[in-house]
């Protein structure tokens, strides 16, 4: 039985991230001669690293240096190679903050990188021995043509951040040299230091209260969500955060979302009716897969076995005027970290 707890809560989404007043303008490197242990985690940063990395710098962002950034690098035939570990407060795991953060962070790749970026993306998993980490990665190209790496995982109440960057353009080196830092910093550890509510949270946005039809239809969407998780997510997986990479989450959420309508004859606002009818449209054409896909720019779990006739669905969308945007939320789910006694 899924024991659900629902807290309505009209909020505007610009203000659902707390701005921490502790962040730095700019990153204070610490002197760190020996060994540095991030108080926060209890993560050791030796000055050494398999071998022949050496510590280049220990980096704070914010004033109670929670938000760390450890730099390793090596130079060799004429090669180098850095890659730094970020750890920082990822606060209650509300459904959606990973992509954000990923996003955040790309973009902070592009900024950088004046000719523009194309990167390979995809999620990515890390399985320890009692929690599963979801994340996103993407490889690219630097402005210096240097191989360049970025992955992060949600991990409970933190985010976990790698960038490896080598100017030996060899993607296996970047694997393999991801694969001993992660046995080295172990992403699940995180996980453990404050655990998550296991019960859902589900917070509605003022947008949803345009009419009972749209209210309606989001609750139910929302609670076949969390069906869908309970039933399909493991416990060790949901206790990193809402898990919502999967593709069949979302489809599960958008069926949901239709069928509400069907059951009750209230009257619909315009924009209710309009929203509703481009997504029956979408899923009589059968591309909610598709549609998915295109929204959260292909970086999802999906299933296996699953066609894609993302082709055919370019077509059809060129044919039909789709304006809905799934980013635009009318609530979210949260797993919120548990209160300390």
């Amino acid at each position: 039985m899924t024991v659900r707890t629902i807290k309505i809560l009209v909020f505007l989404f610009a203000t659902i991230n707390v701005v921490d007043g502790q962040v730095r303008v700019q990153p204070k490197k610490i002197n760190a001669k020996e060994n540095y242990t991030h108080s926060s985690t209890h993560f050791n940063f030796p000055k050494s690293l398999f071998g022949d990395y050496q510590r280049e710098g220990v980096y704070s962002f914010d004033r109670k240096n929670q938000n760390i950034g450890v730099t390793y690098g090596k130079d060799q035939k004429g090669e180098r190679t850095v890659f730094s570990i970020y750890l920082y407060p990822a606060g209650d795991g509300i459904e959606g903050r990973l992509r954000k953060e990923y996003q955040n962070s790309m973009k902070s790749v592009v900024f950088t990188t004046k000719k523009g970026l194309h990167a390979t993306q995809y999620a990515v998993q890390y399985k320890g021995d009692k929690y599963i980490c979801n994340g996103f990665e993407a490889i690219f190209m630097t402005e210096n043509n240097d191989l360049s790496q970025l992955t992060i995982f949600e991990s409970g109440t933190w985010f976990y951040k790698i960038r490896i960057t080598s100017s030996k353009t060899d993607t296996t080196l970047l694997s393999d040299l991801k694969t001993k830092i992660l046995q080295v910093f172990d992403p699940t550890a995180l996980t453990a230091l404050t655990l998550l509510e296991e019960k859902v949270s589900v917070f509605f946005a003022k947008t949803a209260f345009r009419d009972s039809i749209l209210l309606g239809s989001a609750m139910g969407s929302a609670f076949g969500k969390i069906d869908w998780i309970m039933e399909n997510v493991d416990e060790n997986e949901r206790a990193t955060g809402i898990p919502d990479l999967y593709l069949n989450f979302h489809i599960v959420g958008l069926k949901a979302f239709m069928e509400f309508q069907h059951r009750f004859n209230f009257k619909k606002s315009s924009f209710t009716e309009n929203y509703l009818w481009q997504l029956q449209l979408i899923s009589d054409a059968d591309f909610l897969n598709e549609f998915v896909m295109e929204q959260y720019g292909m970086i999802l779990i999906i299933p296996e076995n699953t066609t894609a006739k993302y082709d055919e669905y370019l077509k059809w969308k060129s044919q039909n005027n789709i304006t809905i945007n799934l980013n635009e939320l009318f609530y979210v789910l949260s797993f919120e970290a548990k209160k300390r006694e």
